[in-house]
Formats: C-alpha cells, sequence, structure tokens
C-alpha cells in the first residue's frame, strides 16, 4: 500500500493537501481518530485499496497516542509517509480571519493565538521522521506542486531542491540552506535583468566566472556525504534551500545545477525542484 499520513497545524493546509491527494486518486479519510489507525489501514488493505491518504490532527480523539500508534505501525512492517504541515501564528491568524471560521481547538474564552499555540503543544509529541512542509510562504499552486512532488517519488528518499528571496523571508522547512548572493548578480545587467536562472543566457554569464563553478563544486562536495548519511540513517525526506537577493537569478540557476550534479551522482535518490519566487 502507498500509505501517507497527514497531520499538522490546524490553517496549515492539511484540507487543501487531502485534495491534492484526492486528485491523484488517492483513498482519503480525513480527521480519523488516531486510535483506529492501525484497524483502518489493515481494512483498506484486506479491501485492496492501494493509495490512500490519512489526516489526523488535534482535533482527532486519543491524539495523544499517535507517536505510539506510528511505532506500532512499524512493528505491523507497514510502510508510511508522515506529512507534518506547519505555518507561522501570524499566518494562521491572517488565514482564519479572512475564512472567518472557527479555530476547532477556539472556546468561548480562548483567543485564536491561544488555540494556535495549544495546537502546537499538542503536536509537539510527534518526533517521528516526518516530511516537514512550512506553507507560511506557499500559495494554493505552490502547495500543490510539493504534494504532487512526493506523490510522484517512486523512490525511497526524496530530495527537495528550492530557491527563494532573503527580502521575502527563509523558508522554516528546510535542513541546509545555502547562501548564493556572493555570486555575480545578473539584475544588473540590462540584457539578462528580466531573464530567470532557468534561461541559457543567464546560465552562461554565470558560468563565465570561477567563483561560480567553486561554489557548485563545494556545495556538492558538502552535501554528498550528508546524502549518503541521510539514507544509512533511513530518512526519507531531505529538503535543501538556496537563497539569493530577489531569488530569480542566482538562487534559480544554484538550484538547477545542484539537483542536477545530485541526479547524475544518485540514480536511486528522486529529486525535485521548486523556485517560490517563480512558482514553478
Amino acid at each position: 500500500m502507498n500509505l501517507f499520513i497527514i497531520t499538522g497545524l490546524s490553517g496549515a493546509g492539511k484540507t487543501n493537501a487531502l485534495r491534492t491527494f484526492e486528485d491523484n486518486n488517492y483513498y482519503c479519510i480525513d480527521n480519523l481518530p488516531a486510535k483506529l489507525l492501525p484497524n483502518a489501514i489493515q481494512d483498506l488493505e484486506n479491501n485492496q485499496i492501494k493509495s490512500v491518504a490519512i489526516s489526523i490532527d488535534s482535533r482527532s480523539l486519543n491524539i495523544e497516542m499517535l507517536p505510539e500508534i506510528l511505532e506500532e505501525l512499524k512493528l505491523l512492517k507497514i510502510s508510511f509517509k508522515l506529512i507534518f504541515l506547519t505555518a507561522s501564528i501570524e499566518q494562521i491568524i491572517k488565514r482564519f480571519n479572512e475564512s472567518r471560521r472557527k479555530h476547532p481547538l477556539s472556546k468561548n474564552k480562548t483567543s485564536l493565538r491561544e488555540a494556535i499555540v495549544k495546537d502546537q503543544e499538542i503536536l509537539s509529541m510527534i518526533e517521528d521522521d516526518y516530511i516537514q512542509i512550512d506553507t507560511s510562504n506557499l500559495n494554493l499552486t505552490s502547495l500543490n506542486i510539493k504534494i504532487n512532488d512526493l506523490i510522484d517519488s517512486k523512490l525511497s528518499f526524496h530530495i527537495h531542491i528550492s530557491s527563494f528571496a532573503y527580502k521575502k523571508a527563509i523558508p522554516l522547512d528546510i535542513d541546509f540552506i545555502f547562501d548564493v548572493r556572493e555570486l555575480p548578480n545578473p539584475f544588473y545587467k540590462d540584457d539578462l535583468k528580466k531573464l530567470t536562472g532557468l534561461d541559457k543566457p543567464l546560465k552562461k554569464y554565470l558560468l563565465e566566472f570561477e567563483e561560480t563553478k567553486e561554489i557548485i563544486h563545494d556545495i556538492s562536495s558538502f552535501l554528498r556525504p550528508r546524502i549518503k548519511k541521510y539514507v544509512l540513517q533511513g530518512r526519507k525526506y531531505l529538503a535543501i534551500g538556496f537563497g539569493c537577493t530577489g531569488g530569480r537569478h542566482r538562487s534559480v540557476f544554484i538550484t538547477e545545477e545542484i539537483a542536477n550534479v545530485i541526479k547524475n551522482n544518485n540514480n536511486d535518490l528522486h529529486v525535485s525542484t521548486f523556485h517560490r519566487e517563480l512558482d514553478v
């Protein structure tokens, strides 16, 4: 069975993530009580359901049992990927205010901020090896791309490499972040300013500099043993981020270059890329 378990903060995008799984012909269950998870999976397997996505959050009954239940799944040799969706408190407050929905943990004398903090506290007990997705700076399309990347991954270890602009905040769901602002900035070249790091003329320009080749070599050398270590540790996901000022030129270029290096050296790994400021 291809099984995804989705959890995380209310307002972080679990419903939209589950909808993406549904669009990919997954059998989806929303807000399943944690205690029912092993039996539900066994029933689905008995009915030969091959692709399943199950959402469990702080609304669920017996949520405090989730870490214990995840261990039980491992003992039963049930393979799964755990996705944890999160976002900043400020972003979640904004989303609830815009939707005019009530937070599931809000009560008469509980403020929205207090409910979010309580949600964080409840879910902080989850220490499993999960795939974290911070949706603070993601729109619906960007979240769908990330979920589709995970769905499309047929291999056990997934490396996700992304570019971003420092002036628009650093993503929080990254294991390794690299600052590539030391490279020459194509923004100041009239013929390159409107291009992106995906365009050949801009790539050619940056590769003319020895420092560009050095940074690609140095980052690749840094990542190579760490990727091997992560695989040996049994981890399922590694997130790498590259930042520059505007997130359209240097970081995009380096993201693509490093992704190609990793792909060429590791045919058995799934590598995906995402450029936040280009939304591709």
